[in-house]
Formats: C-alpha cells, structure tokens, sequence
C-alpha cells in the first residue's frame, strides 16, 4: 500500500519530472503560504465577531463546532513557512503562530494584526523572484 501511495504521488506531481521540486514540499511555495495567512487571518476576525465568548461563554461549543477544522489548518500553514528557503522564515513562522492563534475560538484578536506586514514581506519576496527571473 505505501508503494502504491509513492508511486502515485510520483505520478501526480509533474514538477517531480520537470526538476522543479528544489526544498519544497507538497506544493509549498510563496503563494500558498500568503493564501493560507490571509485566510486564517480573515477567518479570525469573522470568529471574533461572531462570537463574544466573554460575554457568553456557552458560545465556545459552538464556535468550535463551526470552526473546529480551522487548527489543523492553521498548523499545516506554520509547516509551510517551515520548510520554504527563505531569508524572511523566521518572520513567516512567527506569522503562522500569529495566524493560529487569532483563529481559535479562545484566540487573542490583536493576535490577527500581526499577519498583514508578514503578507507584505511575502508580496515582496515574490516580486523580488519573479524579477530576478525575468
């Protein structure tokens, strides 16, 4: 069974064939990292305004229930900044932590605004590569 998963996965990734794998990992790239901090991003600001759980505490359970997915999600990102080759990693992976903390239900909003300048170093890291590969 563990074959025919490798087998399959050599099978669905061109890149594999095409040489374009370098240190990246299931598609890890700028891109997908940016989309995922400004998703969770989002998706935390909807929760805390949703849900007022100092308030109404009772809320919790259905918060989690509605958005219970979204800590996996949240780690799978941190993952992502971990294995891109980047300069600005560390910055990345501060931003995943940022990021999984304002979307939990019993998260910190201000936790939410330390997201948007690590998408700003992102957008310019992207240009900076894309330029140099012009």
């Amino acid at each position: 069974m563990r074959t025919f998963r490798l087998l399959s996965l050599l099978f669905l990734c061109p890149a594999v064939f095409a040489g374009n794998i370098s240190s990246q990992y299931s598609g890890d790239s700028l891109q997908k990292l940016y989309a995922e901090l400004h998703y969770l991003r989002e998706v935390g600001i909807e929760i805390h305004q949703k849900y007022d759980l100092k308030k109404n505490p009772d809320q919790l359970r259905f918060c989690k229930g509605e958005y219970g997915y979204i800590s996996t999600r949240a780690k799978s990102t941190i993952g992502i900044a971990n294995r891109l080759p980047s300069p600005h990693k560390e910055e990345y992976i501060a931003a995943g932590w940022k990021a999984y903390e304002c979307s939990q239900c019993t998260g910190n909003i201000e936790a939410c605004d330390a997201v948007p300048p690590a998408l700003e170093t992102i957008k310019a890291e992207f240009k900076e590569k894309q330029n140099a590969t012009e």
